[in-house]
């Protein structure tokens, strides 16, 4: 049924050639989009995260220098170090303590143990308290750390025995070793407790709450922060948190699915030589991939409507497609019995009227032949007689020229006839139609005959020097290539009432042997964006150098020498301080 149907093969070929194209075209740019948008986030959040990482550094590198005030501050450092206890060491301790716990907002809390008296000190919301006694006081377990950083967990009293209830608020803190700076003996800590408000705000201008989470994870995978202040603090479980851990590099991203997460991580450590954290975003595959997918959505959608146009179109076009077959059937079977002048009615505009109407508009092509052919020959003839009329009145200007510069002659004034004689030679040498190729002399003699019109016309107002290699005289060139652009100077370069005009023209063989033709004047120039796009057209190849109405005689040299000279070149420059300079080289002839 199909094979022998116009009809169905015309619909399955539209509708196989719709859709299979545009349905290609939809899943392309669906995954070509999910790559483009991946990338790209990963470079942009990297960056994010980056400049994130920077300006917690920075806070942390001010909690540090704070932290170095025990050493700056000579009198707390004196007493540290030899075990003061009288009444005065004590405020200077409290003193001390208080500085360091205003310098930095956010701090909640100091806390000062000093070895040589086994005393500890704390400055808590402003308020003082001590542990003199002979209990335990608390050190911090450092190891053989200098500075340490201790992840978010709750405030305590470090053992001082507070008489007033100090609530817990989550704090990250900073401990650090007092040593005396000469013999290195351990003279006690000082731990400072900051509030992690300055980092949280920091990272949630990282992330997208409820739809991005964001972690920041020490060495040992505790949270220092994350979305969920429940979980600072707490070691966080799941194997791609290992997975962050091991990976050797310091910046990098993965993508990770599991049961609870199909996303892309990305991250960046931030390692000092007291801590190192890792600051990793998890972005959901659902939430990276949206705009893909609402852009899949959109495309889907006009992809439905427009297969119910192309569809109803299809039908359409099927059906009056097959129609007239059968009427141009008939016009076929009475033009065979010989009626050669049978009108074929055309209502349809398919490819079946396109061809009834071809097949009637050549049927009057060959009745028109003969009448065609009548009329050329006689417009052939005409145009023959027009260019012998074209040919004579040339000549009969020259002869004119002639007899004109005789009768200057008879009358003794010889300047009358040298211009006239210019003038003559110039018809002479543009009439002679047969040689398109001659030597550079006969083109220089044209040129000077041109000149000697053009400095009778402005007498002392312009100097023109010509100096040609007599070894380049005989080189074959294009005719009428010099005397163009000599015109163009008097045509849009020269003003007598500026400046007094300068033209040198000149001819040299180049290393390799070709010809080197310059021209070149004191004009008034070109405009910079005109010369700049005549310098684009000069190095384009003949092909692609459309039509202009602008720049005729430059194009036309240049066409003319790429026309007979492969590898010729036209150069076109301005002169310091006003001018313009046109070089032509010719390849030698290999």
């Amino acid at each position: 049924m199909i094979r022998n149907s116009i009809r169905n093969k015309l619909i399955i070929f539209l509708l196989a050639a719709t859709i299979i194209p545009i349905s290609t075209s939809i899943v392309i740019t669906y995954y070509f989009t999910k790559q483009s948008v991946s990338s790209e986030t990963v470079l942009s959040n990297s960056n994010l995260i980056y400049q994130g990482k920077t300006n917690m550094l920075n806070y942390l590198k001010v909690i540090e220098q704070n932290s170095l005030s025990v050493y700056n501050d000579t009198n707390l450092y004196n007493i540290i170090e030899n075990g003061d206890t009288d009444y005065l060491s004590n405020n200077e301790i409290v003193r001390g303590l208080q500085t360091i716990a205003n310098s930095v907002k956010e701090i909640k809390q100091t806390y000062l143990y000093m070895r040589k008296s086994d005393r500890a000190f704390m400055i808590a919301q402003g308020n003082p308290h001590r542990n003199e006694g002979p209990g335990p006081k608390y050190q911090p377990d450092m190891g053989a750390a200098e500075l340490k950083m201790e992840p978010t967990h709750p405030s305590h009293d470090y053992k001082s025995g507070s008489l007033f209830y100090i609530p817990p608020t989550t704090v990250i803190t900073m401990h650090r070793k007092i040593f005396n700076a000469v013999t290195q003996e351990n003279l006690g800590s000082l731990s400072i407790d900051f509030d992690i408000d300055v980092i949280r705000s920091i990272c949630e201008q990282l992330y997208t709450q409820g739809q991005e989470e964001l972690y920041i994870l020490d060495n040992d995978g505790k949270v220092v922060y994350g979305g969920n202040p429940q979980e600072w603090g707490h070691t966080l479980q799941g194997d791609w948190v290992g997975h962050l851990l091991s990976a050797p590099a310091t910046a990098g991203s993965f993508e990770w699915k599991s049961e609870q997460f199909a996303g892309i991580h990305i991250y960046d450590r931030m390692r000092t030589p007291y801590m190192e954290w890792t600051i990793v975003k998890r972005i959901p595959y659902n939430h990276l991939y949206k705009s893909a997918r609402d852009l899949t959505k959109i495309n889907t959608l006009i992809f439905i409507m427009f297969m119910v146009v192309v569809i109803s179109a299809t039908l359409y076009i099927s059906f009056r497609f097959t129609s007239p077959i059968k009427n141009l059937l008939g016009y076929i079977g009475k033009i065979q019995s010989g009626n050669m002048q049978v009108d074929i009615r055309v209502t349809s505009n398919d490819e079946i009227g396109i061809l009834a109407r071809r097949f009637r508009l050549m049927m009057q092509t060959i009745n028109n032949l003969i009448e065609s052919e009548y009329k050329l020959d006689i417009a052939n003839k005409t145009n023959q007689l027009k260019a012998l009329q074209a040919q004579i009145n040339p000549h009969f200007l020259y002869n004119a020229l002639q007899s004109i510069g005789t009768l200057a002659l008879q009358h003794q004034v010889p300047k009358i006839y040298s211009l006239i004689s210019s003038l003559a030679k110039m018809m002479r040498y543009s009439m002679n139609t047969n040689e398109t190729l001659v030597p550079l002399k006969q083109e220089i003699d044209h040129l000077q005959s041109y000149l000697e019109l053009q400095l009778q016309r402005f007498e002392n107002e312009l100097d023109v020097t010509i100096h040609v290699s007599r070894q380049t005289l005989d080189i074959l060139i294009p005719k009428m290539i010099l005397q163009p652009l000599v015109e163009n100077y008097f045509k849009h370069g020269f003003d007598p009432r500026e400046r007094k005009g300068k033209l040198r023209i000149a001819g040299s063989l180049t290393e390799s042997g070709g010809l080197e033709l310059v021209v070149e004047d004191n004009g008034k120039g070109i405009d910079p964006d005109r010369l700049l796009r005549l310098q684009k057209l000069v190095s384009l190849p003949p092909g692609e150098i459309g039509e202009s109405s602008q720049s005729i005689g430059i194009i036309n040299v240049h066409l003319r020498l790429q026309l007979y000279f492969q590898g010729a070149t036209m150069k076109l420059e301005s002169c310091d301080p006003t001018g313009v300079r046109v070089t032509l080289v010719i390849p030698a002839e290999g």
